[in-house]
């Protein structure tokens, strides 16, 4: 049964640790197909994943390892269903993580593809380039705008009038541009200014940015004053320096600021493109570790709940087995296990009631076996003592000179019967009222070993004592398991005729709890049609005068809580086997019978 059980612990060991095999080449292979050859995830990281499973294995075989050498009572029933549903909960578990995680780790990898291709950076490109293309077609404008001003000052500078810087100035008021003229009065400057330059506000300080750095060949720029941007251009013209601007508008500018922040954000984003991957892989996979650990965790929990009543159940069908009907077990809820408790109560009331009612039909049909019987035994010994008293009657009568010789004979007739019948009497009455019982602790190969003694006259039966070192006391009567031992190598030797051997052994069944005491004899044997009947009170197999032997054995057996069996072959051997619970008082004192 060992070899059994560890080749089935080896074979569910070799299970699990295929599974998790499998089951982490599934997930490395679904999240990153070809990842290496494409050179997007570090080769470390599958060996940093592969290096998993031995992990996983040392901590299950470990902590299995623990689970098995610790002296923990279980049964099979445990082993087997909480097995079964925890391996059932795991399996589904991994049915619907797989799939799971695999189309998720695909459809990740397809959503960062979609994401990061290189249409996406195009038009971010485009984007931006479209937004400079707004400031270059705007300094082209003002280039041209400045060389037609140039040109007209520099045709007519020595004509124009302050007025007519003027009505130029303003000319520019309705195309939305600042327009204004640096002339040199004196030892300072003057400017001449359109209404959208004084509007502005700003001409000041354009002016001063250009005032010493105007030239002949137009010069465009873009500046920014108190946040805002400009366009602006500037040259000079026979030391009249020209300056032309045009203010951004806002959106513009926001849009140039949401395109290029928007591509240098993708551009960072996309230089991590791999570590995203690699993170929602190994995301993917820890979370399908925690379901199965959470369906581990939740299995043993639901098992638990499930193989407990069954195994409350096993144990008191164990004791009832063991003769306790007092078996009560308390329903816990509603469903088909409180159901299979209920049922359970019931079969332990009526089985207790049936033995009962049995019991006492088999102490009816006893007592009549046994009023039969006393009546046979007692029958017999009164027919010659009627006849001899009636002879010796007669011969008195006739003054015979035989009559002393009569009465001598028949007096010794008389007394040999009544000393039959005070044997019947007295083994009958052994077995009706047993002696009250004292327990005490008793070690059982003492008393085999002191009863053993008392047969050691017979020459020509060989006693053999196999006793077993682990044996430990039972709570019993010394008297009464002597009583009994004795009855049976009594009749053991009574069987052997001639030559024979009677061997008792003793062992300890540490599953039962149970010494058991074993009594092998060479005799006669007793037929099989006989062997369910040789404990009835009466029975004889022709050897016994009263057939109380064995049924006295038996009374004392049961008086202790213990079990007796008898199998034989005709003409070769007998065997009786007795076995006594070790944790079990003796019923708290006297016997049965009342």
């Amino acid at each position: 049964m060992e070899k059994i059980k560890l080749k089935s612990d080896s074979f569910q060991d070799v299970i699990f640790l295929t599974a998790i095999i499998i089951f982490t080449s599934v997930l490395v292979i679904g999240l990153y197909p070809g990842r290496i050859d494409a050179g997007l995830v570090d080769e470390n990281f599958f060996i940093t994943t592969l290096m998993v499973t031995p992990v996983i294995a040392a901590i299950y075989l470990i902590v299995i390892s623990f689970r098995r050498n610790l002296n923990i009572e279980s049964v099979d029933i445990r082993q087997s269903i909480k097995k079964k549903m925890i391996m059932a909960f795991v399996f589904i578990a991994l049915l619907s993580a797989i799939p799971i995680v695999i189309i998720s780790g695909n459809y990740f990898s397809s959503s960062f593809s979609r994401m990061f291709s290189t249409r996406t950076m195009t038009a971010l490109d485009r984007s931006v380039e479209l937004s400079s293309a707004y400031y270059t077609d705007l300094g082209e404008e003002i280039r041209v705008e400045l060389e037609t001003v140039s040109g007209i000052v520099g045709e007519f500078a020595l004509q124009l009038s302050p007025a007519a810087y003027d009505r130029i100035a303003k000319a520019y008021d309705q195309k939305g541009f600042g327009l204004a003229f640096i002339i040199p009065a004196g030892s300072g400057w003057k400017i001449i200014q359109n209404s959208l330059s004084q509007q502005s506000g700003y001409t000041e300080r354009i002016s001063a940015f250009y005032r010493s750095s105007a030239g002949v060949n137009a010069k465009i720029d873009r500046i920014s004053i108190s946040g805002h941007d400009f366009v602006s251009g500037a040259l000079s013209v026979y030391g009249i320096a020209i300056i032309l601007w045009k203010e951004i508008p806002q959106y513009v500018k926001e849009q140039e600021v949401l395109f290029v922040d928007g591509r240098n954000d993708y551009r960072l984003v996309e230089r991590s493109k791999d570590y995203f991957e690699s993170g929602a892989g190994s995301f993917l996979m820890i979370i399908s570790i925690l379901i199965i650990g959470i369906a581990y965790i939740f299995s043993l929990y639901i098992s638990g709940n499930i193989t407990s009543p069954i195994l409350e159940l096993s144990s008191a069908a164990q004791g009832v087995a063991r003769g306790d009907y007092s078996q009560n077990l308390e329903k816990k809820s509603d469903d088909e296990i409180g159901a299979l408790m209920d049922s359970f109560n019931t079969m332990a009331r009526q089985l207790d009631e049936n033995r009962k009612v049995m019991y006492q039909k088999q102490k009816l049909e006893a007592w009549n076996e046994m009023a039969k019987k006393l009546v046979h035994e007692i029958k017999n010994p009164l027919t010659p003592i009627r006849l001899s008293a009636e002879r010796m009657r007669k011969l008195t009568s006739e003054e015979s000179q035989s009559r002393d010789k009569a009465v001598i004979e028949g007096t010794g007739t008389i007394i040999n019967e009544v000393n039959s019948l005070m044997s019947l009497v007295s083994e009958f009455n052994t077995f009706a009222r047993l002696p009250e019982r004292k327990p005490e602790h008793a070690r059982i190969n003492r008393i085999v070993s002191e009863t053993i003694a008392l047969f050691s006259a017979h020459d020509n039966i060989i006693f053999k004592l196999d006793l077993g070192d682990d044996v430990p006391e039972i709570s019993a009567d010394r008297g009464l398991l002597r009583q009994a031992l004795n009855n049976l190598i009594t009749n053991a030797v009574q069987a052997i005729e001639g030559n024979g051997t009677i061997t008792v052994s003793s062992r300890f069944d540490s599953a039962a709890q149970e010494v058991v005491l074993v009594i092998h004899d060479t005799g006669s044997g007793i037929d099989e049609k006989n062997l369910e009947r040789i404990f009835e009170p009466g029975w004889t197999s022709g050897k016994s005068s009263t057939g109380l032997g064995l049924a006295i054995v038996e009374k004392i057996v049961f008086e202790h809580n213990g079990r007796i069996t008898c199998d034989s072959r005709k003409g070769e051997w007998t065997v009786f086997e007795i076995r006594l619970p070790v944790n079990s008082g003796v019923n708290d004192g006297g016997n049965t019978d009342s």
